[in-house]
């Protein structure tokens, strides 16, 4: 390689690197119990998850969650923590006890409403995403209402 080319790699590949890393960061695996209760979205957004795995949300139309085509009215649904059935296959589970990954499932007019939520930040942060290897793809991030 020419030194230029060289020089011009070594300026870009800290950029390249940042840039491969947004939006994801590591998973904590938490229990049902630590999911239970009201969380809160930065524009608005809002989740009550029930023991029962059921859920409701409001607010889901916001600017980020914009391209999951979620409503911004009251809808509902359940969730379940995601579950290792293969060496590369996991599946939504309503009897796991723990996980780090949320599926939703949205009930009624709001079924097109696809996204899950990664647990992160020891637990502190539910992150939204329509993108496995990104955990916090749509930049939404959801933090237990005081």
């Amino acid at each position: 390689m020419h030194r230029t080319t060289l020089r011009i790699f070594a300026a870009l590949a800290p950029f390249l690197l940042l840039t491969a890393c947004v939006g994801s960061q590591p998973t904590t695996r938490v229990a049902a119990n630590r999911i239970t209760g009201n969380w809160v979205g930065p524009n608005g957004e809002k989740f009550t998850f029930g023991a029962d795995r059921t859920f409701t949300a409001k607010g889901l139309d916001s600017k980020n969650l914009a391209a999951v085509t979620c409503p911004g009215k009251s809808s509902k649904g359940g969730w379940a923590f995601y579950a290792a059935v293969g060496k590369n296959t996991e599946i939504s589970d309503e009897t796991a006890k723990s996980g780090s990954w949320i599926g939703l499932s949205f009930d009624g007019a709001a079924e097109n409403c696809q996204f899950d939520l990664a647990v992160v930040d020891g637990g502190k942060t539910l992150c939204a995403t329509d993108d496995a290897d990104f955990s916090c793809g749509l930049d939404v991030r959801f933090t237990r209402e005081p």
